[in-house]
């Protein structure tokens, strides 16, 4: 019995949704719902809108120090035809504050003094009840600029075998930094942006800009950053070995004489670098202070372009003895 009624129902209902009547249905539903919204609308509503705010013709030797609001909350009473306009339509605003009569003097700044720019965007019957925030206060310096050297923050890894060839150039080195005195006075350096390079040969040029710092203008934003490598190949060569700080007294003999001290250097140093280069030495004052039977070889001189020094060996027995005065 529940079978044949479920069963009765479901015909039913697929006649309904099969024939005319659902059609003129929703027709009816849809007329009657925009009738409906349509005079709800007609009625007297409040709300609130969001309205950008823009902040013009600032003198170009004041900066702002504090944060601006990026737009101001409106309570509106109005129809509601009016309301939905303003909230889902083009929208009401900007309100633009001018800068330059800030500067003047006035720092706390009430927003009821730009509301004339909405009302002129409202239809009548419009009305502003309230501002959120009511008023802004600005935080105004008198700019002001320091010259400071540009710091390159990199990571560079070069392709075997290869070697700077000379130092990484960056242009330009120095840039204007522009902003308050306050500020200014913490900055020595100014950072690049992280320049990170894998597998550079030979020479390449990059372009980075420079870490932003609230408040502050650069001259240049961004520097240009020129990398110099080149193969290197590895050189030895045989050094003599002097002795410092001996007594008069004293004679200090060294086994042996000369050591082999090998290094890598860039191809385009390799015939400018030579024995001449460098120069060795043992100190008689760790002999007579350590008591040891071996003196360490120590590097006197060396180039700047020649890398990864050894020494073979690294350190020489020696006798002391004294000298017969007669």
């Amino acid at each position: 019995m529940m079978n044949d009624f479920i069963t009765e129902i479901t015909k039913r209902i697929k006649r309904f949704l099969t024939t005319k009547d659902l059609l003129v249905f929703f027709l009816f539903l849809c007329i009657s719902t925009a009738l409906w919204a349509l005079q709800a609308l007609r009625k007297n509503y409040d709300a609130t809108v969001e309205v950008p705010i823009n902040y013009v013709n600032l003198p170009k030797d004041y900066i702002i120090t504090n944060d601006l609001p990026s737009h101001v909350k409106i309570s509106l009473e109005g129809k509601g035809t009016d309301i939905f306009r303003y909230r889902y339509g083009h929208g009401l605003g900007p309100i633009l504050i001018d800068m330059e009569e800030v500067a003047k003097g006035r720092r706390k700044v009430a927003v009821s003094a730009y509301t004339n720019q909405i009302h002129k965007q409202t239809r009548s019957g419009t009305s502003i009840r309230r501002t959120s925030p009511d008023s802004i206060l600005f935080v105004l310096e008198k700019q002001k600029k320091k010259v400071i050297p540009v710091a390159l923050d990199a990571e560079i890894e070069l392709e075997q075998q290869y070697t700077y060839s000379d130092s990484t150039q960056i242009t330009p080195a120095r840039i204007t930094a522009y902003g308050p005195q306050s500020e200014l006075a913490k900055l020595d350096t100014i950072h690049t942006e992280l320049l990170s390079l894998n597998n550079v040969k030979d020479t390449i040029t990059a372009t980075i800009g420079l870490k932003s710092i609230k408040n502050l203008r650069y001259s240049d934003s961004i520097i240009t950053v020129k990398i110099m490598s080149e193969k290197f190949t590895e050189k030895s060569i045989q050094l003599p070995i002097s002795i410092k700080h001996v007594p008069e007294n004293i004679t200090l003999r060294i086994f042996p004489s000369a050591t082999t001290l090998s290094y890598q250097i860039g191809l385009s140093s390799y015939e400018k670098v030579d024995a001449s280069s460098f120069s060795l030495y043992v100190d008689f004052r760790e002999a007579k202070r350590n008591g040891k039977d071996k003196l360490k070889i120590k590097l006197n001189k060396r180039d700047s372009k020649a890398f990864n020094v050894k020494l073979k060996p690294e350190s020489v027995d020696y006798i002391i003895e004294e000298k017969i005065i007669q």
